[in-house]
């Protein structure tokens, strides 16, 4: 398969499998190819499932064969993030600590998705237990930035191996996790689109938990379209209609303040030129400050009152106090942070939150979404980081800055590649919307993404 085309999208991979031009089988013994030469040391893919997969697509191949497909992404191979159980297969959350966990099932939205007939080609590389947003993982491979090739680049976390997978074409779509930008930061930085979804919209039964008042799961995908798949493929629910997605009568806002300051050199152009083209083909511009945005950044980044870090600690405290020299260290040390929080001060941050919610929703009713760039800063070396210190944690407060805000406040959102910075890697534009609207939001970014294409 010398012309099989590994960065095709995943519906356009479909179709070539609707008209028999290429089989599951085939697509995805070229992705499982490709994964063992391109990534031998298991940066990417912590761990292939090649007998499941080649399993999964013969059933698929066999249904299309016989005009049987049970979903669009039928047969369809894609990665899954190392915090989602897969039956007999070791799910460690990124960690050395958790290296002999076996689940006997599936997480509820693998499940779904392997009854809809996709393929899990394997479990990708991520930050440890999905805390941070650089994606350095020392113990268990730190996957390069896609777009580099000169100096190794951070990946974005904690979905890092979903992402470079995705844009080094070794899955047709990948399933991450979105905390505080998980899904959105790694895909910013690696030109891929990321829905961060609304807490609730897709099961989290049977995925590793960093936060469960703020965890999400989400897809990272070559287009809008192919997100908008994905996305229904983890509902259950009908695919948002794309068709006739237009930028009439789009009001987008631009509220300055936190979100667009300390930008590193590059990115406020790439996203002023893109707004000025949707400018001039009719969406209206609002800019306006969004007091709120800087108070829920205050609250979130706050010492001691954090409920992420909080709920962090309460489910992997006791572990890594029990394995602390497998631990990295920076994610140990965020960890342990929770034990010094009081049920006084959570439950004061909790109300502060809810009354800043509420007062973001009244202020922008007016808006579809609000304007943000994903991720204030391009990749650093991950030589940089890696040692963890004043410059992994300045980094990594950077990189979760803008993204953090939308988890905190209860918000989907969705991140668009707009260009590129001075180094020539991708610089993402986050379009930030109400809770569980992602199908209105998926028919913005696809009019968005057809006007600036």
């Amino acid at each position: 398969m010398t012309d099989f085309d590994a960065h095709i999208p995943a519906l356009a991979l479909s179709q070539l499998f609707e008209s028999g031009k290429l089989t599951p089988s085939e697509a995805t013994d070229a992705y499982l190819a490709r994964a063992a030469e391109l990534d031998p040391n298991h940066r990417i893919y912590a761990r292939l499932t090649e007998t499941r997969a080649r399993t999964e697509a013969a059933a698929a191949t066999e249904r299309a064969r016989r005009g049987l497909r049970l979903h669009p992404l039928d047969g369809v191979p894609l990665s899954w993030k190392d915090l989602f159980d897969s039956a007999d297969t070791i799910t460690a959350g990124g960690s050395l600590a958790l290296k002999d966990r076996v689940p006997t099932q599936d997480a509820d939205a693998l499940a779904r998705a392997s009854r809809s007939g996709s393929v899990c080609l394997g479990k990708t590389t991520m930050t440890e237990f999905a805390f941070s947003g650089l994606g350095i993982n020392p113990a268990c491979g730190t996957p390069a930035n896609a777009f580099d090739e000169v100096s190794e680049r951070a990946p974005g976390g904690s979905s890092a191996g979903a992402a470079v997978a995705l844009a080094r074409g070794l899955c047709a779509g990948s399933i991450g996790t979105d905390t505080g930008g998980s899904v959105r930061i790694p895909s910013a930085w690696n030109g891929l689109v990321g829905l961060k979804t609304t807490t609730g919209r897709v099961s989290l039964k049977g995925t590793l938990p960093l936060s469960p008042s703020f965890d999400t799961i989400g897809p990272l995908a070559r287009n809008v379209a192919d997100a908008n798949a994905l996305f229904a493929l983890l509902t259950g629910d009908k695919p948002a209609d794309l068709v006739g997605a237009s930028l009439s009568g789009m009001v987008l806002w631009l509220p300055g303040g936190i979100g667009w300051s300390e930008l590193d050199s590059g990115i406020a152009d790439a996203i002023d030129h893109a707004l000025r083209k949707l400018l001039h083909m009719g969406v209206r511009l609002i800019e306006h400050p969004i007091p709120e945005l800087d108070a829920i950044d205050a609250l979130a980044w706050g010492g001691g009152a954090s409920r992420l870090v909080a709920e962090a600690y309460a489910a992997w405290g006791d572990t890594l106090h029990a394995h602390e020299g497998q631990i990295y260290r920076p994610v140990f040390e965020r960890v342990m942070a929770g034990a010094n929080i009081t049920a006084a001060d959570l439950l004061k941050a909790d109300n502060e939150r809810r009354h800043l919610t509420q007062n973001y929703l009244a202020r922008t009713a007016g808006a579809d979404a609000i304007i943000l760039p994903t991720v204030a800063i391009s990749p650093p070396p991950i030589a940089t980081l890696v040692d963890g210190g004043p410059d992994y944690f300045k980094a990594n407060r950077m990189a979760l800055r803008n993204t953090t805000l939308g988890n905190q406040l209860g918000l989907c959102a969705l991140t668009l590649p707009v260009g590129v910075d001075t180094h020539g890697i991708p610089i993402g534009m986050m379009l930030q919307a109400p809770p569980r609207s992602e199908e209105k939001l998926l028919r913005m970014g696809a009019a968005i993404e057809a006007a600036l294409r």
